[in-house]
């Protein structure tokens, strides 16, 4: 493993917008994307996916095109009801769940993130985590069962995202 790395960011909005220039600081490169044809064209230079958009048309297929080409990390960020959306269609899609296994989802650290900084933050954290053979050591959020915010009534968060 190199210390440099290029993170697909799948996605736009605060979260994105967010996560770009901490890619950045740390030493690594942001590849965004928008469209399937950005995901495909970075995911050969990708060491880690990172999937932010809610959109129908691009997260499934993203992710999948991730998880098939055994990309070290992939995360997406969403709700536990967004996830067994993704979930469903991936299945779907054929994807199996063996693969399915290795989505981090929801993405980040459990740090208790709500702001678009403190999300972007978190999922940085977990990618170096992954990286540096430390996942088991910190906490994430998709290994947590429950609300992603339990602050907030069910239903009633909102999502920085794009």
């Amino acid at each position: 493993m190199t210390d440099t790395a290029n993170v697909l960011v799948v996605g736009e909005g605060p979260v994105a917008s967010a996560l770009a220039p901490m890619v950045s600081a740390a030493g690594w490169t942001p590849l965004p994307a928008t469209s399937m044809e950005e995901v495909e064209a970075g995911l050969g230079a990708a060491d880690a996916v990172v999937v932010l958009s809610h959109h129908e048309g691009l997260d499934g297929p993203a992710i999948k095109a991730a998880l098939e080409r055994g990309s070290a990390y992939v995360g997406a960020m969403g709700s536990r009801k967004t996830q067994e959306r993704r979930r469903e269609w991936l299945l779907a899609n054929g994807v199996d769940e063996a693969a399915l296994a290795m989505l981090r989802a929801p993405i980040g650290l459990d740090i208790g993130a709500d702001e678009p900084g403190e999300i972007a933050v978190s999922i940085l954290a977990e990618v170096v985590a992954v990286r540096r053979g430390a996942a088991d050591a910190v906490g994430a959020v998709s290994a947590r069962s429950g609300p992603i915010h339990p602050d907030l009534e069910p239903g009633t968060a909102t999502c920085p995202g794009g």
